[in-house]
């Protein structure tokens, strides 16, 4: 058997290796750069974002509480001013909104461009000193014992070996934290397959009322067609499978044509399919702490603060401990985004959001520089210095 390729090439060292580019990983490779840290943020995609952007799921959910207090800072309120600033939003007047377009809401949160969205993030990443390489696959982590030494990356390159002092997973998936051997948990998800659309009644009302918003609409061939979210007969899916996410795109392909089948095909157009499964709740870690999403509990090792995106969530206030990033027998690794320690309800609900996944990133960062740039103990790292105001 001809086994050539098969050993990696070795090919640099970072102070912190950030593998996956969603909106947590581009957070947790800001914060680390700015911190002092070289940085190498890998993507297996060719667009950052995540699901913000490849998976379509385009609103940027609340940084307020809904009634009037701003929870969240930070790069997450960066990049909701980035969402909105080459293309449409809809913007309260009260946070800043200038565009006309009506809001949803009086929260502090707003509709993008998932396409023009993406584009922006490059230059943000790039323009704060972080190497970025798309098409690049993190297949397995390097462990002496509970040490990461670095990750094994596929590309069109072949197989390749980056080493780094820290290593953040913010795949979404926990795949990097799995395969070192952190403790972790599977989710389970509901169908939900969201793709954009256009119409020709969109089009008129666009004219008529000049709001761009309104000119790009989600379809859910999961809620939408089966009421509960879920096709009849189908299992709930966990996404850490390859059978899992073919059988999810298949599904949400079929229904979708199904759902279009109803209408005239000359009177609308699906303007974007998604590039990436739309699962949120794949894998966790079992951190330190436990995020638990319980209103007013607090945390000696708080990093930040959020509310709540959802309906009747207004006035909940939730502190995120920085004992959700790690397992403490891994010293260092570092997790963001909606793979934090977050048990399934209402905890990995609130967490798995566009601005938690900001604040757990941009602190994972700022912990991985000490970590890496100061030789600091994950236990000795002060929790004022990593916290988001």
């Amino acid at each position: 058997m001809d086994m050539r390729g098969m050993d990696p090439v070795f090919k640099g060292s970072y102070d912190v290796i950030v593998v996956g580019g969603g909106i947590a990983g581009v957070a947790a490779s800001v914060s680390a750069a700015r911190a002092g840290a070289s940085v190498l943020l890998l993507e297996k995609q060719i667009n950052l974002g995540g699901l913000a952007t490849g998976g379509l799921i385009s609103w940027y959910e609340p940084l307020c509480d809904g009634e009037g207090k701003q929870m969240i800072h930070g790069i997450a309120e960066e990049l909701i001013k980035l969402s909105a600033k080459y293309c449409f939003d809809n913007l309260p007047e009260t946070w800043g909104g200038r565009s006309g377009n009506k809001p949803n809401n009086q929260r502090y949160s707003t509709y993008f461009s998932p396409t023009v969205f993406s584009a922006a993030l490059d230059g943000f990443v790039i323009e704060n000193g972080v190497q970025i390489r798309f098409d690049s696959l993190a297949t397995y982590p390097v462990m002496n014992g509970n040490v990461c030494e670095g990750v094994i990356v596929e590309s069109v390159n072949g197989r390749e070996f980056f080493a780094a002092k820290v290593v953040i997973d913010a795949t979404g998936d926990a795949s990097v934290m799995h395969r070192a051997g952190v403790p972790t948990v599977v989710g389970e998800n509901f169908m939900t397959y969201i793709a954009h659309y256009y119409d020709t009644s969109m089009a008129e009302e666009l004219v008529k009322n000049k709001n761009t918003c309104v000119f790009r609409k989600w379809i859910n061939t999961g809620s939408d067609m089966y009421g509960n979210g879920h096709p009849q007969g189908m299992r709930l899916l966990t996404g850490v499978s390859c059978e899992d996410i073919t059988d999810y795109v298949i599904a949400g392909k079929k229904n979708l044509l199904q759902k279009f089948s109803q209408r005239d095909k000359n009177t609308f157009d699906v303007m974007t399919l998604p590039t990436m499964p739309q699962f949120r709740t794949i894998r966790r870690i079992v951190g330190k702490t436990d995020f638990r999403g319980i209103d007013g509990e607090t945390f000696a090792d708080s990093i930040g603060n959020c509310g709540d995106f959802r309906a009747g969530g207004e006035g909940k206030h939730y502190q995120i401990p920085f004992g959700s990033l790690y397992n403490e027998s891994f010293p260092n690794l570092l997790a963001a985004g909606r793979i934090i320690s977050a048990p399934q309800g209402d905890g990995w609900e609130v967490a798995r959001v566009i601005p938690t996944c900001a604040l757990t990133g941009e602190v994972a960062g700022r912990a991985a520089a000490q970590i890496a740039v100061k030789n600091q103990k994950i236990s000795e790292i002060n929790i004022e210095q990593i916290r988001v105001n």
